[in-house]
């Protein structure tokens, strides 16, 4: 499954349920440039290189959200191709497994892509150093977040407490109105706004640290079913 999602000086066209955990690949093309960044690229080398070519652009970036093999299996098979920059967070980079040089980047930092500004947020929890990217009016979130639904917490480097307060962050710096876009699909949609997530997904209508984690770490997985659909805050209430 393919969708394009589009906007004035870029799109971003989305493969879904790609390779053996059925990821959802994105990318992103610059209009003024012609020139293309992939996101947590995994399974299917070429048929991303030959979508890209087919689209008239030049793969130029490689980013990363964080380490998961998922994300991150076809990233060296493409730059070695390619020669397309490779781009993680800074607190990530130790936990990859990359043999290509990788660029380090921090909180609030700037990506360059063509004549597009991507900001880098650090949400680390699902991982020690993961990153969402923002542009103009989307969130490409990885495992971070879902619709409806936020990343696990039981792998190397992941912590509940840690990812409470990334996702309160997050928050504080996406508006409203940006379309969130997933490392996998998970939900009832494919996708839906920053402000429906924050009305219906059981994590953000959690304000407290401890029934936070109790609800990721003890609760979620054995009540709720895939796809994940909207909750309200009391029906989250009574599964605690």
């Amino acid at each position: 499954m393919e969708q394009t999602f589009d906007s004035k000086n870029y799109s971003i066209d989305v493969l879904y349920h790609i390779g053996a955990l059925e990821n959802s690949i994105h990318f992103i093309f610059d209009k003024a440039t012609k020139t293309c960044a992939i996101v947590d690229p995994a399974w299917e080398p070429n048929l991303f290189i030959e979508k890209i070519q087919e689209s008239g652009y030049t793969l130029t970036d490689i980013l990363v959200t964080h380490w998961h093999g998922d994300h991150t299996n076809a990233v060296d098979d493409i730059a070695n191709m390619t020669g397309a920059k490779i781009t993680a967070g800074i607190n990530e980079i130790p936990h990859l497994n990359i043999e290509n040089e990788v660029h380090a980047v921090s909180d609030g930092d700037t990506i360059k892509l063509g004549e597009l500004n991507i900001k880098v947020i650090e949400t680390a929890g699902h991982t020690a150093g993961g990153v969402c990217y923002l542009l103009d009016e989307h969130l490409i979130a990885g495992d971070t977040l879902f619709v409806y639904g936020v990343g696990i917490c039981s792998l190397q480097g992941s912590n509940p407490i840690t990812l409470f307060h990334s996702l309160k962050k997050l928050l504080s710096q996406v508006d409203d109105n940006i379309i969130l876009l997933c490392g996998h699909n998970y939900g009832s949609e494919i996708s839906t706004t920053i402000a429906e997530q924050k009305r219906a997904n059981p994590f953000l209508l959690i304000e407290d640290e401890d029934t936070f984690v109790r609800y990721r770490m003890h609760v979620h997985d054995s009540t709720r079913k895939y796809p994940m659909s909207p909750m309200t805050l009391e029906e989250v209430n009574a599964l605690l």
